[in-house]
């Protein structure tokens, strides 16, 4: 028998690294940890043309919000730069007088002259750690109703996260233009099945991996992510090592 030890790699995989486990809710991430996971994309006003009042008002507004989540959570704020080739038509042009026309006609013939245009994408990434659930026990029957104590550790979990999840999005929803990560249905070519694909997970991809492209998921529910988010990345190594 020949000695294969030597050949055998011992040290983490891809898998050891990536800390996602599965989509347990619309929109919700679970992680290796324990830990729940959702994000938005995000779009604030005009920074330039704010006064420096203006700013620390709208800071004083979003500090507040996220101050009320207390101990467990982690704030994760992402900028990306992401291709764009696509410019709006003139029939979607709303500019009321002339001049202002022909400044947006003589941008769309330089965007589709041009070549390398990019457009910033920022998102709001939100994680919450559980406390142990040995923890929690006498706080349960101390604190909570007949219902809840009936109540599985990971449901009690994932309906605090929720609603967290929608006050900070509804306080946040008055100060900047916020859109949640979720997963989108769409009819299959036949239309006999639905495809479903979700925005978060297709955000962690591009964070992994660099390819930003919508992922479908499958139809097995709480199937491991890493060969979701490693097959991108093996098949853009293949490409560049010539085995494809």
């Amino acid at each position: 028998m020949v000695a294969l030890k030597r050949f055998r790699t011992t040290g983490p995989s891809f898998a050891d690294l990536v800390p996602y486990a599965g989509l347990v809710e619309n929109g919700v991430l679970l992680l290796k940890d324990g830990s729940l996971m959702a994000g938005w994309y995000f779009a604030g006003p005009d920074s330039e043309s704010a006064t420096d009042t203006e700013r620390n008002e709208l800071s004083r507004q979003i500090n507040a919000v996220l101050a009320r989540l207390g101990s467990g959570w982690m704030i994760q704020v992402e900028a990306a730069r992401v291709p764009t080739f696509a410019y709006p038509d003139k029939d979607r042009c709303h500019f009321p007088d002339p001049v202002t026309r022909a400044i947006d006609d003589e941008r769309r013939t330089h965007f589709g002259r041009e070549q390398g245009h990019f457009e910033s994408k920022h998102a709001l990434v939100l994680t919450y750690r559980p406390v142990e659930s040995r923890k929690t026990k006498l706080t349960k029957y101390v604190y909570s109703d007949e219902k809840s104590r009936r109540m599985s550790y990971a449901d009690t979990v994932l309906s605090v996260f929720k609603n967290a999840v929608r006050e900070v999005e509804q306080y946040l929803a008055s100060t900047i233009s916020i859109a949640r990560m979720e997963t989108r249905e769409v009819a299959d070519r036949g239309g006999d099945r639905t495809a479903r694909y979700d925005e978060l997970l297709q955000f962690i991809r591009f964070c992994t991996t660099g390819e930003n492209h919508p992922i479908r998921l499958p139809d097995a529910p709480m199937r491991p992510l890493d060969p979701l988010l490693r097959n991108g990345r093996d098949h853009s190594r293949k490409q560049r090592s010539g085995k494809l």
